[in-house]
């Protein structure tokens, strides 16, 4: 047990604070982009503003890093990696599930932190925006019909919810495969699908069902492909024991 939470200290110490510091700078493009956008056309609505670049463009871009970042951990890149990995003496296999349940905590993590974000942004403009532009359904009508916003909080759209939770499980699943393929000298091509599928398929507005739908059997196939590249397949020691 005490080597498998080594994995898990490992890849903490590869990329945690990495990822905070991704994060802080995210928000920091978000907030200035936000404010200049509401500096410069002041009598926007909150739906115009948050449904254009302000928000999407630096969110699609940190996903990017993400994704990039926590992909690139356990890759056989250099020797300090190699050694790590066969120091820690447990199966590929392990490996994996570990850096799986690590990549969808920290996907479940850049979810809420970009909702809270949002969130936020949306609560400063009810603050600055002329009068006329507010009302106290203000953030509820943004959150309902700004596809990336009601994509972040679906309300009462249940199938939102399992479809966001299929997309953190198989982005997860994507960026492990990544590593666990290079090490063989193989391509990683799922963390690729599953980032385009989750660049165009995650904004969702009201009602759409057929495009959630299609984006969420494309997650699913990419989460049991990655599964089945790893389990389907006797796993190999990284090195001798368990």
């Amino acid at each position: 047990m005490r080597r498998h939470l080594s994995i898990l200290m490992w890849l903490a110490r590869s990329s945690l604070w990495k990822l905070l510091a991704l994060f802080l700078l995210t928000a920091g493009a978000e907030a200035v982009w936000f404010f200049l956008a509401l500096q410069n056309t002041p009598d926007t609505s909150l739906e115009t503003l948050a449904g254009g670049g302000a928000l999407a463009l630096p969110c699609a871009v940190s996903f990017l890093l993400l994704s990039a970042l926590l992909g690139r951990v356990g890759c056989d890149l250099g020797a300090r990696q190699s050694y790590t990995l066969r120091r820690l003496a447990v199966t590929e296999k392990a490996v994996f599930t570990w850096q799986w349940i690590y990549n969808s905590g920290c996907f479940l993590l850049f979810w809420a932190f970009q909702l809270a974000v949002s969130f936020g942004l949306c609560a400063m403009y009810t603050a600055q925006a002329e009068p006329s532009l507010v009302s106290g359904q203000t953030v509820f009508l943004a959150f309902s019909r700004v596809a990336l916003l009601h994509a972040l909080l679906p309300l009462e759209e249940t199938f939102l919810w399992f479809r966001n939770a299929f997309f953190v499980l198989a982005l997860g699943a994507a960026c492990a495969a990544l590593p666990y393929r290079q090490r063989r000298r193989r391509l990683g091509w799922e963390i690729a699908a599953a980032c385009t599928v989750a660049l165009f398929g995650f904004p969702a507005g009201v009602g759409q069902w057929e495009g959630n739908g299609i984006s969420l059997l494309l997650m699913v196939f990419l989460l049991l492909e990655c599964c089945f590249c790893v389990y389907g397949r006797e796993g190999e020691l990284v090195n001798e024991g368990t």
